[in-house]
């Protein structure tokens, strides 16, 4: 065997020659996920293209790339380093080039993106001469690297890799200090700058704090986070290098890297830093620890912390700094003067009403208390004058705390592909589970379950346990809702198992709901209110306050008859007070969709008729239930012609939603007046599971492989392998069907 380009004295023996390509993308995947299972997407994605299709690359580099990559070699314009061995099998064709056309090569492999009229300025610059372009010619003869429209392009990456590898340090030098003089982009120049310089320089560092800022206000904040570490590297003064390692770690938190923003602290421990600086130092520990689900005295913690950052006036991170331990607020038993504190700590430090974060600690702490202000000041908000990604996530959240999750769903789904785009998949991995949360009330069935799905994989990377737990279990109340989850015990034990042994108490309320909901879905009422009491009892360890709130339809018709009718009838009572202080419209949504089913027949008629105002359009599943539950009382009261309205409407309601039994059930109901109807078609989309149809809509979009990968930060492989299981569900053989098979299929008629 040998590599291209050389020669062998073979040649001319007349033999057959093999020519072996680069391996294919999924090839390459299938290799890198046998070698190096547990790379982070980041540097899996960097392996793979640096590689480019070379399986000696792959397995050399995957051994050398760390777990988790920072954020400095992430963003940084050199090259990966080489092992041995790829600087042998790459680096042997640099021999025997002049000298021009090495230096034109090193600059090239020191910044991609530079200009041929940019490549032979620095090179002359650093070799003290002028440099023909004729320079690039043996590289071309030799199949290393040739010109491009007005751009140099190796032939391989790794090939970047070895001409860099290969140089000397003092080369590299100037060579980037070359660079640095001559390129006209201002940020390229700085990073030139940064990478050329020698110990200390505090005028870089500067420059790189301030590039940070910028970069971070547009969404760079990998971009960001390398710069203020490289600024720390460059900084001499003890104090302004703890603030910006501390800062570098705040931002790489976002990006879900547990073990940078470790280590990042660890190289700020013996450095001196201002009190606010400590104060975030000891939010990240408490952050990547985890013990602030719980840890006693955590919300005294939280709130000395923000003190804290507002005494060094940072108002922005002392409002942050409360936000989790408003979420322990919102998850556990907390008591009621706790929620309080947290909340009369928010409103102390001064911010606008309207700002985003207090507005979200204010929601997840004390809804109740602080539910109808929330909305007012969410209401005068618009969804496009939010460019934040992260405001959007908070406004959505108190949104759908204090109860509006309609409004907290479509805050939300910008936040989630905001987010996305930016590569913030800690961030985004709660931005996610509280989206699948309120898309599920609001009836985006399908966004709700891949939501929670990429949440329990995002969780497992970025160390968010609780999160990734919840986003299983919120996933599956959906399949239940839908009554497409085959064995949802199944589903639910491995969550349930994993939260028990956290203490996880009321994180195990969605597990509840959703067997209520697969009981209700049946018909099977008793059944329904055993599993759906937990959350309401407050003996009960799984009893969650403000998770009762869009439940309460469900209680209501599991045990409005029968003996459970008194108990499920208390809760209404203590549930009306809450919805006349708090206002939250899922809550009275639900209340009014409840009162017929409790009431007796003389008064029943009229409280349908209520519950089916405009108000509730905004919760289509609490609608389609309460028109399917008006058309069953109509005819039970022989009222058998006014009864198919509703149903007719119900079954088109759980056609839309993909509530599969309640469709089946509502379709005997309307047959049982008299009116011939068949069973329902089912929809190719109802055969597929939420990432199956989330994968498929995106490849009918026109997407490839590996931009769905690289979108759902899932493997190029991984989409294969769901798309090859996906065609036959749907009865197709190619891509180019996709979009025809997954059209909604239009209403049949109930005539």
């Amino acid at each position: 065997g040998v590599r291209g380009g050389f020669s062998t004295v073979l040649e001319e023996a007349g033999l057959a020659i093999l020519q072996l390509d680069r391996l294919s993308a999924s090839a390459s995947e299938e290799l890198l996920d046998r070698i190096a299972p547990g790379l982070s997407p980041d540097a899996r994605g960097r392996v793979l293209a640096e590689a480019a299709g070379n399986p000696l690359g792959l397995v050399e580099l995957a051994r050398v790339m760390p777990g988790s990559a920072d954020p400095v070699e992430l963003v940084s314009p050199a090259p990966a380093t080489l092992t041995a061995r790829l600087e042998r099998a790459f680096g042997a064709r640099l021999d025997r080039l002049g000298e021009d056309t090495r230096l034109m090569l090193l600059a090239a492999a020191l910044d991609g993106r530079a200009s041929i009229e940019e490549l032979l300025a620095a090179t002359a610059l650093a070799c003290g001469r002028e440099v023909a372009l004729s320079a690039l010619d043996s590289a071309a003869a030799r199949g290393l690297a040739h010109a491009q429209g007005s751009e140099v392009r190796f032939r391989h990456p790794l090939i970047r890799s070895a001409v860099e590898s290969a140089a000397p340090p003092a080369q590299r030098l100037a060579t980037y200090a070359a660079l640095a003089e001559v390129v006209r982009d201002p940020e390229r120049r700085l990073w030139h700058r940064a990478a050329g310089a020698v110990g200390h320089d505090e005028e870089v560092a500067s420059a790189l704090e301030e590039q940070a800022q910028i970069a971070r206000r547009r969404g760079a904040v990998m971009v960001a986070a390398a710069a203020l570490e490289r600024a720390a590297m460059l900084t001499a003064d003890p104090l302004r290098k703890g603030k910006r390692l501390v800062r570098a770690a705040e931002l790489v938190y976002d990006l879900g890297r547990v073990d940078a923003v470790s280590r990042l602290l660890r190289e700020a421990e013996p450095l001196q830093v201002a009190p606010a600086d400590a104060a975030r130092v000891v939010w990240l520990q408490q952050m990547i620890s985890g013990d602030v689900w719980f840890e006693k005295g955590a919300a005294k913690t939280f709130v000395t912390i923000a003190d804290q950052l507002l005494a060094g006036g940072d108002t922005d991170a002392a409002l942050r700094a409360l936000v989790p331990i408003a979420h322990r607020c919102w998850w556990t038993r907390s008591r009621a003067r706790t929620r309080q504190y947290v909340v009369d700590s928010a409103e102390r430090i001064g911010s606008p009403e309207a700002d985003p974060r207090l507005l979200a600690v204010s929601a997840l702490a004390n809804p109740e208390v602080t539910a109808p202000s929330v909305l007012r000041r969410v209401a005068g908000i618009r969804l496009h004058e939010v460019t934040d990604p992260v405001a959007a996530m908070f406004l959505g959240i108190a949104a759908e705390k204090a109860g509006d999750f309609a409004a907290g769903s479509r805050f939300l789904a910008r936040a989630v592909e905001r987010l996305r785009e930016q590569g913030r998949l800690g961030v985004l991995t709660q931005a996610l589970v509280h989206y699948a949360w309120a898309a599920t009330y609001a009836g985006d069935w399908e966004a709700a379950e891949a939501a929670g799905a990429e949440a329990a994989i995002l969780a497992r990377d970025t160390r968010q346990p609780q999160f990734g737990l919840t986003g299983q279990l919120v996933a599956a109340l959906v399949s239940a809702h839908r009554g497409s989850e085959t064995d949802l015990e199944a589903g639910l034990t491995g969550p349930e198992r994993a939260l028990t042994a956290m203490n996880g108490g009321p994180l195990l309320a969605p597990a509840h709901l959703a067997r209520g909901a697969a009981a209700l879905s049946e018909g099977r009422h008793e059944d329904a209110f055993r599993a759906l009491w937990p959350l309401f009892d407050e003996e009960d360890p799984a009893f969650h306050r403000f998770m009762r709130w869009p439940a309460a339809l469900d209680l209501a018709e599991a045990g409005a008859r029968g003996e459970h009718a008194a108990q499920a009838a208390e809760v209404m009572r203590e549930l009306e007070e809450i919805a006349m202080r708090s206002e939250p419209p899922i809550l009275r949504a639900g209340l009014a969709c409840a009162k017929p089913l409790m009431c007796d027949n003389d008064h029943a008629d009229a409280l349908f008729v209520a519950a089916l105002s405009d108000d509730s359009r905004e919760y289509p599943f609490l609608r389609a239930r309460t028109l399917f539950s008006f058309g069953r009382w109509l005819r039970r009261q022989r009222r058998s012609a006014d009864s198919r309205a509703p149903l007719r409407q119900a079954i088109n309601h759980f056609d839309a939603l993909g509530a599969t039994r309640w469709s089946e059930r509502a379709r005997d109901e309307l047959r049982a007046t008299g009116e011939k109807i068949g069973p329902r078609t089912p929809d190719a989309r109802d055969r597929l599971t939420a990432q199956e149809l989330q994968i498929a809509e995106l490849a009918a979009a026109g997407l490839s492989n590996r931009e769905i990968g690289e979108r759902l930060f899932l493997s190029h492989r991984t989409i294969g392998s769901h798309l090859y299981r996906t065609f036959p569900k749907l009865g197709i053989t190619a891509r180019a069907q996709l979009r025809a098979a997954l059209e909604p299929r239009s209403e049949e008629s109930a005539g």
